[in-house]
């Protein structure tokens, strides 16, 4: 029974720093692939539209992740006025 009171606990806290955990993560994305990109080093015409397209995508990915987290912790906030 304290193991399930242990992982009640877990969840609850991961609820609540929902936000912070997204965007960390969202940042870390974005900071990664800035970092692969420094690191690449060819610069033809194709490469770099290929960087710029997963970039995008590291871009929408991390947006949504912590757009997530923002919803996530406004909802719960909007549940405890409730």
């Amino acid at each position: 029974m304290q193991t399930l009171n242990n992982l009640d606990n877990i969840i609850r806290q991961l609820q609540t720093h929902a936000a912070a955990i997204g965007i960390t993560l969202g940042g870390l994305m974005i900071g990664i692939y800035a970092m692969l990109i420094m690191l690449s080093h060819d610069s033809s015409a194709m490469a770099n539209r290929n960087r710029w397209e997963h970039l995008q995508k590291v871009l929408i990915c991390a947006g949504i992740i912590a757009g997530t987290g923002a919803f996530m912790q406004f909802a719960q906030g909007l549940g405890k006025m409730l």
